[in-house]
């Protein structure tokens, strides 16, 4: 079997050469061919720049705590493809990719279908063969054109709205906007946290025209935090039905909040459409449990809890692989002590790569440039340039486990290490401290 799944994750890798690849067109005719199994279950969908992977798996996690059976959908995985597909955080099992391949493998290449749409298929085909209550979905890129938008979801999300992806998405805000209120359906609510004043009013209208009612998260509702720590964010959260006092998510950083936020909102709206009979219990439990209920992973990680590391830095691992998510995990890390900040750095070559890293020199002490082993990774020497235009001192090392090495033996036990830039980064940085395999990513 191990033969079998090497040869068909190959297979499948292979379809990157196929680029990404914007149209409905084949995901409609590979899922016409497994008999539309996007039709047999109740989903929500979710689109964003920054947020949509957390509140996911908030979404899914409070659902699974209400006893349902939950398929979570999201990209990209960070070292195992099967993280992509996962039913109360339980990955599908490598025999049943094996097989859905085989089933799709003449029509896919047929049309020249891509990774992501064949990927897509399978997730819908699983869930539907499962019998899933719910499929909470995340969108690959965009949302009008993107594959999961061949489903209709009883409620759409959009949690943010920024620049990122605008050589596919668009040069202005207004186009992305478009591009994510794309998911908004015909009569079907939305739920959105976008803050943006240009980008709300695209998705007003849009709502307008499928005649869907929009509810603007910070309009109806109210947050206040009240403690961060390294490992959990608490906060009240008042929504038009409830009060949540001491709402306790299991994973640090305040933007949790917000996701968090968005995630209750559907919880209620899921029941106010007659899908879930609400249950306060439910999202104390799934808000805490976020981690263990769906295996969210990378975000403000504190590495050293899963190794018995005595007298060692702290290492934090986070994907934020754009401006905005930088921004905010810079505020985020006034919440964890340490002496020094050493940073391993690694990021694509498309991301605004110079205010990255122009906000991370406000805070690291001295910079390790790498370079995840990805066609569009940035070069190292170039990262390490642009650290020392900014003041820190830093140097190169293109292998990220080299580089890992590196910084762990340099940072002194009261210091920390911030591994981030990138979902590459952060798969190989995990495969190599667990020594697994890493699958080739995209």
């Amino acid at each position: 079997m191990r033969q079998d799944y090497i040869e068909t994750i190959n297979y499948l890798y292979s379809l990157q050469r196929f680029g990404i690849k914007f149209g409905l067109h084949n995901i409609e005719r590979l899922l016409k061919l497994l008999q539309n199994p996007e039709r047999n279950f109740i989903s929500v969908h979710i689109a964003g720049t920054n947020g949509k992977g957390s509140t996911s798996s908030f979404i899914a996690s409070i659902l699974t705590a209400g006893g349902f059976k939950v398929g979570l959908y999201t990209s990209p995985h960070l070292v195992d493809f099967t993280e992509r597909i996962r039913i109360n955080g339980v990955p599908i099992s490598r025999e049943r990719v094996v097989e859905y391949v085989k089933l799709l493998r003449d029509e896919i290449d047929i049309l020249k279908a891509t990774f992501f749409e064949t990927t897509t298929a399978i997730a819908f085909k699983y869930f539907a063969d499962e019998k899933v209550d719910f499929a909470v979905v995340e969108v690959g890129l965009g949302g009008r054109l993107d594959s999961t938008n061949v489903i209709k979801p009883v409620v759409s999300v959009i949690t943010t709205v920024s620049y990122d992806h605008m050589d596919v998405l668009g040069e202005t805000i207004e186009k992305i906007a478009l591009e994510k209120a794309g998911i908004i359906k015909e009569k079907i609510p939305c739920i959105t946290g976008c803050e943006d004043e240009k980008a709300l009013d695209v998705i007003k209208s849009v709502a307008r025209e499928k005649n869907s009612e929009l509810i603007i998260a910070d309009e109806i509702s109210r947050t206040n935090l009240k403690e961060a720590g390294e490992e959990f964010v608490k906060f009240d959260l008042e929504t038009p039905k409830n009060f949540y006092e001491d709402l306790t998510a299991g994973i640090a950083g305040t933007f949790q909040i917000k996701n968090a936020q968005l995630s209750v909102l559907t919880y209620e709206k899921l029941s106010e459409l007659g899908l879930v009979n609400f249950d306060k219990r439910n999202v104390y439990d799934g808000v805490l449990k976020v981690r263990q209920f769906t295996g969210l992973r990378g975000r403000l990680e504190i590495l050293n809890n899963s190794f018995n590391w005595q007298n060692k830095p702290k290492i934090i691992l986070d994907v934020a692989h754009n401006y905005p998510a930088i921004c905010q995990l810079v505020k985020e890390l006034e919440n964890f002590k340490r002496r020094r900040l050493y940073v391993l750095f690694g990021v694509m070559k498309d991301k605004e790569y110079e205010k990255m890293i122009k906000k991370l020199s406000e805070v690291a002490h001295f910079a390790v440039a790498t370079q995840p082993k990805i066609g569009r990774a940035l070069d190292a020497k170039t990262i390490s340039e642009i650290f020392k235009l900014n003041g820190v001192e830093s140097i190169y090392i293109p292998d990220s486990d080299k580089a890992f090495d590196f910084i762990f033996n340099k940072a002194e036990p009261e210091d920390m290490i911030l591994i981030t830039g990138s979902h590459y980064l952060a798969g190989e940085i995990i495969a190599y401290i667990e020594k697994r395999k890493i699958e080739c990513l995209i």
